[in-house]
């Protein structure tokens, strides 16, 4: 959310000395070892006057590279929903390579596959209708079109009106298709809203909300999560001017008033995340107060004492306050337990050290850069720590069909079995940034679940900055990878490959970037092991869908890589049926 002069708040001249006098005052500490992010960005978007505030990272046009999706606007302008697509190796081009043909006051954006046709669509939140304050807003989503773009305008928009300026995507029913949960309720002009879930039915949102809260408040950001560890997924919602509350779901039905409340002073939360800090199994909740309108603006930490039981009070509170607006769960320096990483309007990327279940009060690690951050989202952008066969084990009891896996973020799930029972992996419905599933029937008890899925473990990080004159950023690690990752690969060329899926053979071609056309094609499957390999001297070439030794290739998900004159240049994810 940005700032918005309003009487008894800071004057225009003020806000304007503002980023100059904090920049000055920013004490930026190199990147930490254990932290290995380089202190300045590698990419930054041309600012364009966007005011870009709703960022999402994936791959939406199947080629193998996660692309970034940005919605701008805010409270400032109405302007467009945009994507950058990755041009291989974590390079971003500097303008948009798509942009919505609709305008509006943007907040923030989640992804799902809501009709279920294998694409990822773009449910966006509008802050403030066409006339700013005292218009109220609505939510609307975007159809995915597979190659890095969605339909040019919304193919649905909520029936009701309100003030929106965060949603998420969540499975409310545990039926496997995602439902789309909102936060509400505008509190610099006092307007109040109830909290508001959209169920998925059949593949299209419902037009008005089936479940709204009893509370009438505001609220500024939404997360889903297993709190009671009950097997079914609960609702925290970030509350400003009131506080921070979760709601739980009991026999299957989400109750409409909160089973949680915080009781601390500050109560001025902009952002919410669910993570297990201390290792206990239990999901705890960490919010990013913001000082605008009151409190410290610290980043603190609730407890989960277990069965949902959070403390009252936060446990653990940052060094720092000020205009907190973003918070998220990583483990980036791999030691098995989550950092938490967070952001500031006109200030840097921190993130603070998870030391045996306890998180520094101080950052190990600050950006050099001091900008109006909005979000921040983890992913491997240039897939060098790329793992194609993390392997996950359960074991059902009977009821449970919500599983969380060991590695966040998730970028896809290969396969699942149930006692050596194959799923479609289509089925499962999989929240990737989070990394939790939902199977479609609950496995009998002392079922063994399997599910192998692709991870990394060599995150990168991209930023969304709502200041007007900054573009938006990413940041690539700095760590050398270990384990079986797919090798680092190099933006030289593009491979294209068609008809995906395929049935009998495959048709490959190579876009060259100042690469050559002679090479090698190997495939490789979700477990990284080599399927196939060939010599090609050209830019087409053909796979026939066997093995090595000329047997047809277990229908599945394989990537193609594509390697000249030694260096690994181009990979594209294929399926065969």
């Amino acid at each position: 959310m940005s700032w918005t002069p309003v009487p008894s708040r800071p004057s225009a001249l003020v806000l304007s000395a503002l980023p100059a006098l904090l920049a000055t005052m920013l004490l930026v500490s190199p990147a930490d070892a254990d932290f290995p992010l380089p202190a300045t960005p590698d990419w930054e978007s041309d600012p364009n006057g966007h005011v870009a505030t709703g960022l999402g990272v994936a791959d939406l046009d199947g080629d193998g590279w996660v692309d970034l999706v940005v919605a701008n606007g805010n409270d400032i302008s109405r302007q467009r929903l945009v994507v950058y697509r990755n041009q291989g190796g974590g390079v971003y081009p500097a303008d948009p390579t798509w942009s919505s043909s609709d305008v509006d006051y943007h907040g923030h954006l989640d992804l799902a596959d809501v009709d279920g046709d294998g694409n990822l669509d773009c449910a966006v939140a509008v802050y403030l209708g066409p006339g700013g304050f005292g218009d109220p807003g609505r939510v609307k989503l975007y159809a995915g079109n597979g190659d890095g773009t969605f339909s040019d305008s919304p193919v649905w928009t909520s029936g009701d009106d309100f003030y929106c300026f965060s949603l998420s995507f969540g499975d409310l029913d545990n039926d496997g298709d995602p439902d789309l949960a909102c936060a509400t309720g505008d509190d610099y002009y006092n307007h109040r809203e109830l909290r508001r879930i959209y169920r998925n039915v059949d593949g299209t949102l419902e037009s008005l909300p089936s479940w709204t809260s009893q509370e009438e408040e505001y609220s500024l950001d939404v997360v889903w999560g297993d709190f009671n560890g009950d097997g079914e997924q609960d609702v925290a919602f970030a509350g400003t001017s009131n506080p921070n509350r979760i709601y739980f779901t009991e026999n299957g039905v989400l109750q409409t008033s909160a089973g949680w409340s915080s009781e601390d002073a500050s109560i001025w939360a902009n952002t919410a995340a669910a993570g297990d800090v201390d290792g206990d199994g239990h999901l705890d909740l960490a919010i990013a107060d913001n000082s605008q309108l009151g409190g410290n603006g610290r980043h603190k930490l609730y407890r989960n004492l277990g069965n949902g039981t959070l403390s009252a009070q936060p446990v653990w509170e940052s060094s720092q306050g000020g205009y907190g607006s973003h918070v998220s769960f990583i483990d980036l320096d791999e030691d098995g337990d989550l950092d938490l990483a967070t952001g500031r309007w006109w200030g840097s990327v921190q993130i603070f050290e998870n030391q045996g279940g306890s998180l520094d009060t101080q950052p190990a690690y600050s950006s050099a850069t001091s900008s109006v951050i909005e979000n921040e989202v983890w992913e491997d952008a240039d897939n060098d720590g790329l793992q194609l066969g993390i392997d996950g084990s359960f074991t059902g009891d009977g009821a449970r069909r919500l599983y969380r896996l060991p590695e966040r973020p998730a970028r896809e799930i290969l396969s699942v079995t149930i006692d050596g029972t194959s799923l479609d992996p289509a089925e499962v419905y999989l929240d990737s940034d989070d990394a939790w599933f939902v199977l479609p029937e609950a496995p009998q008890a002392g079922a063994r679940i399997r599910v192998v899925y692709v991870s990394s473990v060599d995150l990168d990080l991209a930023v969304s900055n709502w200041d007007s004159s900054v573009g938006n950023y990413s940041f690539l690690n700095t760590g050398a990878p270990t384990g079986a990752t797919l090798a680092s690969l190099e933006p030289t060329t593009r491979l294209a490959a068609g008809p995906n899926p395929f049935d009998e053979s495959l048709q490959l071609r190579l876009d060259l970037r100042g690469g050559v056309g002679r090479g090698t094609c190997e495939v490789v499957d979700p477990a990284g092991r080599r399927i196939r390999s060939w010599s090609t001297d050209g830019v087409r070439t053909v796979w026939d869908g066997r093995d090595e030794r000329g047997r047809p290739a277990a229908p599945g998900v394989y990537w193609v890589r594509w390697t000249a004159q030694g260096v690994p240049s181009a990979v594209v994810r294929v399926t065969r049926r």
